[in-house]
């Protein structure tokens, strides 16, 4: 039997599927590729997918992957993904750079992203589930829990965003940041009259297509400031900007002694910070 290749292809097919919440089209792609297939060795694709097809398939409530995840050494915060462009509303020529894409090539990261996508259209289990993961004893006594929401992904309709804002707005404790192209979005809410949790702060990414509307958001109260991937090595970031810049370290949770510029509103507010592109 030749043996099949969980390729990008296969995985950009399943991805614009759960864009549009297609399970039955995933189904069938995840089943075809597992057809005949009797050993599922640990950490293969076919055991990841043996894995998420019962509950593609609805035999069971229990999510295969968790929605939430805790964090690590560059990234030491709670945080949530889904699958980045289908789920991006203002990509455009960061598609051609997009970090998030490398990610796939880990299958468990892959289809945890698929799984969190296809939440969205089921937006009570993803509230459910923070609110389990809030009240673990790791973080249930905390004043405070830094939120980064998305890390892959981004928001892809005005109730997504809606959504996620009066979610957050629910949680006080959670001190949510994150990056976001899908500015349209944003600004729309903003011209509803929507009023934004306080513990939200928006980092205004570039390499979208609505990034002309920059101006109109820099100075609202949830809006950080600029995020700005540029090409070029941090030695010689500084040069390409003639106002002063906060060039990230890439690990986010150490980048200054008072806790990540990026959701820092006070010392950090209208601050320009500069990434290389990677």
């Amino acid at each position: 039997m030749i043996k099949k290749v969980f390729n990008n292809n296969i995985k950009r097919d399943i991805s614009e599927l759960a864009g549009k919440n297609n399970i039955k089209g995933i189904i069938q792609i995840l089943e075809n590729f597992v057809e005949g297939v009797t050993d599922y060795k640990k950490g293969t694709n076919e055991y990841f997918i043996a894995k998420f097809l019962p509950w593609l398939r609805g035999e069971t409530e229990n999510l295969p992957f968790n929605v939430f995840k805790i964090g690590n050494s560059k990234l030491p915060f709670l945080n949530f993904s889904t699958l980045p462009i289908v789920t991006c509303a203002g990509s455009g020529e960061c598609e051609i750079y997009c970090y998030s894409l490398k990610a796939w090539r880990y299958p468990s990261a892959f289809l945890s992203q698929v799984q969190n996508t296809l939440l969205m259209f089921k937006f009570h289990i993803i509230e459910n589930e923070l609110n389990k993961i809030i009240n673990r004893p790791k973080f249930k006594n905390l004043d405070k829990i830094d939120f980064r929401l998305y890390v892959d992904g981004d928001f892809n309709t005005l109730d997504n965003l809606t959504d996620w804002m009066n979610l957050i707005k629910n949680n006080s404790k959670l001190n949510t940041y994150g990056y976001s192209k899908s500015l349209n979005l944003f600004l729309q809410l903003s011209d509803n009259g929507f009023k934004f949790p306080k513990n939200y702060s928006l980092n205004l990414s570039n390499g979208g297509i609505y990034d002309k509307l920059k101006p109109f958001l820099i100075g609202l109260d949830f809006v950080r400031g600029n995020f700005t991937a540029v090409n070029g090595t941090k030695k010689d970031i500084r040069k390409q900007f003639e106002n002063k810049v906060f060039i990230c370290p890439g690990n986010c949770g150490t980048c200054t002694n008072i806790g990540h510029a990026c959701g820092n509103m006070d010392t950090f507010k209208n601050l320009e910070i500069v990434i290389p592109i990677h």
